[in-house]
């Protein structure tokens, strides 16, 4: 055995370059799959860079009434104040005992204060007192004290305009029932028609009796206030108990109850008098019928202040407790009057012939172009009308991207 090395092997050699020469292949082939991913063409990139087809968006063809409304906020109130002032009468005047309150209902005969002891009694009637009736006066004053007395309950049988015994009578219960003393005064003495030498000769006129004085009620014109509308309301009383009466004592709503609100300029041109409004008290849920009584003209004002003075009447006598309320008020200013078929506004279109138009979406990706005629607008949906188009079918709205 010699210290020379084997010589090489010819055959391990193409080996190893063989397996070099795959080994490369395979890194090749799979380095051109990845950049083949990675690297894409202008048309490639430009077709995965567009948006996906838009979709239709549809609404559903329906049947019913079409409104305009106008919708805005009122007070109710009554269609009138008044103040209450009393016709003060001799020393001095206080309020001694108050006998209403805020939002009392105020009626023919209701005491409306006690000034130093004596009643203010609410009557009804247009005139104001201007002066004490009594036994025997004459007039119209005596003749709407007359009609007063006897929507309180009282028979008066005196001629009309004529104080007499029946309307003495009269004031004297009116008194009585609101338990204080009816104001009198001394008459003359009326002689007794038995015992008159006049009637009967044979009586001396030395031994004629006469009858004792008869105190006579009447009616002093501080103790009545007239108001030509009842029954009413207590707005406010302003006299507080002590207090000493200088001015109004009270403020009473007369009149029916009205809304009172502010008219946006802009829907001016919507609403007319006469029209329907639906009065809707939130608090409770209630809901009244009425119309649009006034319009005024353009005031500004400060934010939603600017705009035109409305008044709006109920048709029939608001509730109680819709009194000083802020209540909704919708105006109807235009209506079909029975059910039509509508559509939205946005599914109206022109054709190039200049016919108007919407897009019947049977199904699918159909499409049927059909002719209408429009009619009354409200609330974002119009009327139609025409051949091929019926109630529940799928018009087309818009499109959806993506």
């Amino acid at each position: 055995m010699d210290g020379n090395p084997a010589p090489a092997d010819p055959l391990r050699g193409r080996r190893r370059f063989l397996i070099g020469l795959v080994t490369g292949a395979v890194v090749m082939a799979l380095a051109g799959l990845g950049a083949s991913t990675l690297i894409k063409s202008p048309q490639q990139a430009a077709a995965e860079a567009a948006p996906p087809a838009p979709s239709l968006i549809t609404a559903t063809v329906e049947r019913r009434v079409l409104e305009q409304a106008v919708v805005l906020r009122g007070t109710v109130e009554p269609d009138r104040a008044l103040d209450v002032k009393a016709v003060l009468g001799e020393g001095r005047a206080v309020i001694s005992q108050r006998t209403v309150k805020a939002g009392d209902p105020v009626e023919a005969g209701t005491v409306l204060a006690e000034i130093s002891g004596r009643p203010v009694i609410a009557l009804s009637g247009p005139v104001p007192p201007y002066r004490d009736i009594h036994t025997g006066m004459t007039g119209s004053d005596v003749e709407q004290l007359q009609s007063a007395l006897g929507d309180l309950g009282y028979r008066i049988s005196d001629r009309d305009g004529v104080f007499g015994a029946s309307t003495e009578r009269a004031i004297r219960k009116m008194y009585q029932a609101r338990d204080y003393d009816p104001p009198v005064e001394e008459t003359n003495p009326v002689a007794d028609p038995a015992a008159d030498p006049v009637a009967d000769p044979t009586v001396s006129p030395s031994a004629s009796p006469t009858a004792a004085p008869r105190p006579d009620a009447y009616l002093p014109m501080s103790e009545v206030y007239f108001v030509k509308s009842l029954p009413a309301r207590v707005a406010a009383v302003k006299a507080s108990l002590g207090a000493e009466v200088r001015d109004a004592i009270l403020t009473l709503s007369v009149g029916k109850m009205v809304v009172r609100g502010i008219l946006a300029p802009a829907d001016r041109e919507l609403v007319e008098t006469g029209m329907p409004v639906r009065i809707l008290n939130e608090t409770t849920g209630d809901e009244a019928a009425g119309k649009l009584a006034s319009i005024g003209a353009l005031k500004q004002g400060a934010g939603s202040e600017t705009g035109h003075p409305i008044t709006v009447s109920s048709t029939k006598a608001l509730p109680a407790d819709f009194t000083g309320e802020d209540v909704r008020l919708t105006v109807t200013a235009a209506t079909t009057e029975e059910a039509v078929l509508v559509v939205p506004v946005s599914a109206i279109f022109s054709a190039a012939d200049g016919s108007t138009r919407v897009l019947r979406a049977p199904g699918g990706d159909e499409r049927q172009s059909v002719p209408v005629r429009t009619g009354a607008a409200a609330g974002g949906f119009v009327e139609v009308s025409g051949d091929g188009l019926a109630e529940g079918d799928r018009i087309a709205v818009g499109e959806r991207s993506g």
